[in-house]
């Protein structure tokens, strides 16, 4: 067997990846450690999931930015920080595109080359450790399709340029190339593949138990529901949603138990989770999580957090337009605003740290409401909102389930999401000064890296108005 090396660093493992940056640059990567068994394959797993947990992902990134890109935050405090993303501003937006694409290479090695000849292990083992890799490429690609790209069916001159594909693994100059932006179908289609290939292999996991840290079953069923949401093929994602969901809200957060759900040290999982990162005290230590964490900005803590962000006047308003929503508990009223208290920050002893639900059963909720629609959508909807202590008999139209998904997942990075997928304009909160945000205007897409074009050769494109 030809002997694969890699290296990274993560946790006790001596190990680390190279940059996007470096492989677009053909750089090799460095070596250290032989892959010739199953164990050093789930090491580059491993390294992939800790992805996720980064400051410039789903630590902070992808949880604040398409909340204050649209209209569910405010700034309470300048400190340089989201503030050209406040107003929309020129060169603002979100930018995961260097970290995104070493997982994916991460991802990458361990699907291409886990069945190598001379591998050891077990095929059932290895074919677990693929379909969680499938699986993690296939979040890595549709968040960055749906940060650089428009979704299908909601083009804006036809543009439909998405991002680069790349399903081999980069290893050296040998397999290293310049590569074009393959469209937004063509990223889809790799994404539903990934997943259809994924779930017979991945194992079952119940909501809020520890087994959701890794891929499983209804992690992989429910990421896509949501692609297929956004695909636009609503039938698909209503059947994929409700292989996921109960159905009848059994399986949600009762109300009286929704805010200790957010606040509970014993079980730092949430037990609507499906799909979680799980920190661990070496992730967020010391100064980084006190000036990093979503705590840190969204929460006043007498331990040195930054708190710069509250709840949007308008956000408030619409959580309390309607009586009895326990969601309502989830602030408390400062001196700068209303602060979120979604993110605790208690798991454990270690300041700031905290587990980070990306994918929860409310989601299948609200994506089999929407997708059937008013009429068969109408039970989906009003289970999710009966469990958060509104009154049900309320109509699945597109907009009374945006309402919802904009509170339920505040904090969480579906707003601006969700209006750019349906291609609707992004309004602002009114104290920010900024005007409401046409879904024509170029700035719904962001600007792709300088340096990545200027190292392609040409071969990637730009998005449009961008010099």
């Amino acid at each position: 067997m030809k002997k694969i090396i890699y290296i990274f660093l993560m946790g006790s493992f001596l190990l680390a990846s190279c940059t996007d940056l470096e492989v677009e640059n053909k750089a090799a990567l460095p070596q250290d450690v032989v892959l010739a068994d199953v164990e050093g394959f789930e090491a580059v797993l491993f390294a992939a999931y800790e992805s996720v947990n980064d400051f410039g992902y789903y630590g902070q990134t992808m949880m604040i930015a398409p909340e204050i890109l649209a209209d569910n935050m405010e700034l309470a405090q300048l400190t340089g920080r989201y503030e050209l993303e406040y107003v929309n501003a020129l060169n603002s937006g979100i930018d995961i595109w260097f970290n995104r694409y070493t997982a994916i290479n991460e991802c990458n090695i361990v699907i291409n080359l886990i069945n190598g000849e001379g591998v050891a292990g077990d095929q059932a083992t290895k074919d677990q450790i693929v379909a969680e890799a499938k699986f993690l490429r296939a979040l890595f690609y549709h968040d960055l399709a749906r940060v650089y790209g428009y979704e299908p069916g909601q083009e804006v001159d036809g543009f439909n340029a998405s991002v680069i594909l790349r399903t081999e693994p980069t290893l050296g100059l040998s397999n290293a190339d310049d590569r074009a932006r393959a469209t937004n179908v063509q990223v889809y289609e790799q994404i539903e593949q990934d997943l259809l290939e994924a779930i017979p292999a991945l194992p079952d996991a119940t909501a809020g138990a520890g087994a959701v840290a890794r891929a499983n079953k209804s992690a992989a069923r429910l990421l896509l529901a949501r692609v297929y949401l956004y695909w636009g093929r609503n039938s698909d994602a209503a059947t994929l949603a409700q292989q996921v969901i109960e159905g009848d809200g059994s399986d949600l957060v009762p109300a009286a138990d929704y805010l200790a759900s957010w606040d509970d040290a014993a079980n730092p999982f949430h037990p609507e989770s499906v799909f979680e990162s799980d920190l661990q005290a070496a992730d967020w230590s010391t100064v980084d999580g006190a000036n990093a964490s979503l705590h840190s900005l969204l929460m006043n803590d007498e331990g040195g957090s930054q708190f710069i962000i509250v709840a949007s006047d308008e956000l408030i308003a619409t959580i309390e337009s309607q009586a009895g929503d326990v969601r309502r508990g989830l602030f408390n009223t400062e001196a700068l605003g209303e602060e979120f208290a979604k993110w605790q920050g208690n798991k454990g002893t270690a300041s700031f740290q905290e587990n980070i639900p990306i994918l929860r059963l409310s989601e299948g909720y609200l994506i089999a409401a929407e997708a059937l629609g008013a009429g068969a959508g109408d039970p989906f909807l009003n289970a999710l909102r009966v469990s958060r202590g509104l009154a049900g008999g309320v109509s699945a139209t597109v907009d009374n389930v945006l309402r919802e998904r904009r509170i339920e997942y505040m904090a969480e990075g579906h707003r601006w999401f969700d209006l750019k997928r349906l291609g609707r304009n992004i309004p602002k909160p009114a104290v920010s000064g900024a005007s409401t945000l046409p879904y024509n205007d170029f700035k719904i897409l962001p600007r792709l890296p300088q340096a990545e074009l200027e190292l392609s050769d040409g071969a990637l494109v730009q998005n449009p108005f961008y010099n």
